[in-house]
């Protein structure tokens, strides 16, 4: 009889789910065991190593040319998380597009951001007093002031440089947001609307022209 209590016993244990944090179980080799499943399950997010910040932060641009649909602000960020040509070192980096709109992505509501600064930005993908270069030869392609703009581009954001148009949402001066010509938000690729674009890759943070949203163009990408 005691036998069969006994197993009756083990067997409940073993179906107890272990509740890590518990403070009985703290510091104890039941906890430490269970802390260690969950890291190597990838079950618990403090494990996970930390994602880098870059101090000296990289563009590159897609393999692949895409209309003015492109899933929106977020759908732009995961192509340019997924893209073959995002750099591998360091893992975990993140990558977002060089693209505004006037709601999910705002560079600047005011010229060059002279009215509120940073707290002009939403989502903004560029820092303050950072310099970026190309992820493909390390050239330095630019350095921001002290709002996450600039206002002169030392050279082209890739290499061979792009001549063709490349949508950004961008004003024709100023790092605003046109209205209107952001392509409905990047969820448009047809001829009946149109986005604002940069004329090539060494003149970002103007705009050229809003041809219609068929036109395809390749994404900026830029490391966070």
């Amino acid at each position: 009889m005691r036998f069969v209590i006994l197993i009756a016993f083990l067997l409940l244990f073993q179906c107890v789910k272990p509740e890590l944090n518990h403070p009985k179980d703290f510091g104890t080799d039941a906890f430490w065991e269970t802390e260690t499943i969950l890291c190597f399950t990838g079950k618990l997010s403090e494990c996970l190593p930390s994602v880098p910040v870059c101090s000296t932060c990289r563009f590159f641009s897609t393999t692949t040319s895409y209309t003015g649909n492109r899933g929106g602000i977020a759908g732009s960020d995961a192509i340019c998380m997924s893209d073959p040509k995002k750099p591998n070192d360091p893992q975990r980096a993140v990558y977002k597009a060089f693209l505004v709109d006037d709601v999910n992505r705002i560079a600047c509501t005011t010229s060059n951001c002279l009215t509120g600064g940073l707290s002009e930005h939403v989502d903004w993908i560029l820092k303050p007093d950072t310099t970026y270069v190309r992820a493909v030869d390390n050239v330095t392609i630019a350095t921001t002031n002290s709002v996450g703009i600039f206002t002169t581009q030392t050279n082209d954001a890739e290499n061979p440089p792009i001549a063709a148009s490349i949508f950004t949402g961008m004003n024709t001066s100023g790092w605003t947001t046109r209205s209107g010509n952001h392509c409905s938000r990047w969820n448009d690729g047809t001829n009946l609307s149109s986005g604002s674009i940069a004329p090539n890759s060494n003149s970002l943070y103007f705009s050229g022209g809003v041809p219609t949203c068929d036109t395809t163009t390749v994404i900026l990408c830029v490391e966070q």
